[in-house]
């Protein structure tokens, strides 16, 4: 099986928050419990938060994830969001409860309807149970309307995944922990005798001490993640590992805000105070969250934090990387191709896509968190929201351009093309289908890119939030 995987570029550095959080006395509450004052990309592959930048089941893929806690003293409450390529809207979201060095296994693939699915046959507890979430396609309640049924399938099937730490379970006799905890390889996963302990999670508790009574705590680092795209039928495979966010006070590891929210459909109070999704936004929002929509990663985690937006748009300067620069290959004589691909996971709370406007949908921005991802330099090409203004530089392998413009490929607004259309969209190189590309056949948010060499490199200059990846065949 041939494979390559160059590992993930983001620019690695510290976010500082800021005090005065404001809360309403109908606003959902955040327990809090925080100790840590910074959020960090943790060198160690370790964190709070965690993000794996893409899953596929486009054209044979699967994707195969592994969640570990490598903590062995305290198990974990944690939730797991699937956002749609195209605009990082919501399809599939579910709570993993780990025991103390407990792993977690689950694959995502194409079901006969085109839809994806998640499988899983892991022991560890689910909200909801793994009778109920295995096998169920991805829902396309959030994606456009407008569009046919098969383009909106076509939607389940590439993204990026949200992981979010909310709480610790310390292990103990009572409370959650001996409801989760995995006893020759298997746990309870339900109320046990004079222990209601997961029933209670049903209820949006409102502060530490009420979380602390069933036996959770303030979460703490530990959790990694691995992924694995890989394609049987042509033989290949890349995998990764997850970006990691930690919260720290100082240079040490502490502990988040207690940020667990009921996995439940029902609608959520005031959910601007939780989450920086502009479409969760006002009185009369574009999108009627639920609970089940809470946390992201915009959810205020660390002591402090003044308010989603804060911690939104501090984590957006953490992942912002302006200048991206990689190789590609697309040698007909060896069958080489080159995709790479961006996922900027602040982008959705900057700007999401509001599809009632039948015409022509519009997008709707986070005027607070928009620094990255502004009107000024956001254009809608159909439903999706894309990036203007950079400017590309294309090289051979013996320095010459493909375009001698000073130098650089030039595009000066209002001639800039449309790039990187989608929170996870992929770059294809000198495909000969602009219809999908040619290594991971991505269809959701592709961008068509000829260089005018077939061997060489490729830089932009951005200004954005990327987390970028190159894939090779």
């Amino acid at each position: 099986m041939r494979k390559k995987i160059l590992a993930a570029m983001a620019a690695l550095g510290v976010l500082c928050l800021h005090p005065d959080m404001q809360r309403s006395a109908q606003a959902i509450q955040i327990p809090g419990g925080a100790d840590a004052d910074r959020l960090v990309i943790s060198e160690s592959g370790a964190g709070h938060m965690l993000i794996i930048p893409y899953f596929s089941t486009q054209a044979g893929n699967a994707t195969l994830i592994t969640l570990v806690n490598t903590d062995e003293v305290n198990g974990k409450a944690v939730k797991l969001r699937f956002r749609g390529a195209r605009n990082a809207d919501s399809l599939f979201d579910f709570q993993v409860f780990l025991a103390a060095g407990d792993a977690w296994t689950a694959n995502v693939s194409q079901l006969q309807s085109g839809y994806s699915s998640l499988t899983s046959e892991d022991a560890s507890c689910t909200r909801p149970p793994r009778a109920d979430i295995n096998g169920k396609p991805f829902s396309v309640a959030r994606l456009n309307p407008q569009v046919s049924e098969a383009e909106r399938a076509n939607g389940t099937r590439e993204g990026y995944i949200e992981i979010v730490n909310m709480a610790d379970i310390p292990q103990a006799r009572t409370g959650l922990y001996p409801l989760i905890e995995l006893t020759n390889s298997r746990a309870i996963c339900a109320d046990g005798v004079a222990n209601n302990a997961l029933t209670a999670l049903d209820t949006d508790l409102k502060d530490v001490a009420a979380y602390g009574a069933i036996g959770m705590t303030a979460p703490t680092t530990g959790l990694i993640a691995n992924w694995t795209l890989t394609n049987v039928p042509a033989a290949l495979s890349w995998s990764g590992v997850a970006m990691p966010i930690e919260a720290r006070k100082g240079d040490v590891p502490a502990k988040g805000n207690i940020s667990y929210f009921p996995q439940s459909s029902k609608p959520a109070n005031n959910p601007g105070t939780a989450s920086a999704d502009p479409l969760f936004a006002g009185a009369s929002p574009v999108v009627t969250a639920s609970w089940s929509d809470l946390p992201d990663i915009s959810t205020p985690y660390v002591a402090g934090v003044g308010g989603p937006n804060a911690q939104l748009s501090a984590i957006a300067d953490l992942l912002a990387v302006r200048w991206v620069v990689n190789e590609y290959w697309t040698e007909p004589t060896i069958h080489a191709a080159t995709d790479w691909l961006f996922t900027m996971p602040t982008r959705r709370f900057a700007v999401g896509i509001d599809y009632r406007h039948t015409a022509r949908p519009r997008p709707v921005f986070n005027d607070a968190v928009a620094a990255h991802f502004a009107p000024i330099n956001v254009v809608m090409n159909g439903d999706a929201a894309c990036l203007r203004n950079l400017t590309f530089e294309s090289r051979d392998r013996e320095g010459a351009n493909a375009i001698d413009i000073d130098d650089h490929w030039i595009f000066p607004t209002p001639y800039a093309p449309t790039f990187s259309c989608g929170s996870t969209s992929t770059t294809s190189f000198n495909p000969s289908d602009a219809g999908s590309s040619k290594v991971v056949s991505s269809s959701v948010s592709l961008k068509v890119m000829d260089t005018g060499h077939t061997n060489g490199w490729f830089s932009f200059d951005s200004g954005y939030g990327l987390h970028s990846h190159a894939f090779f065949r």
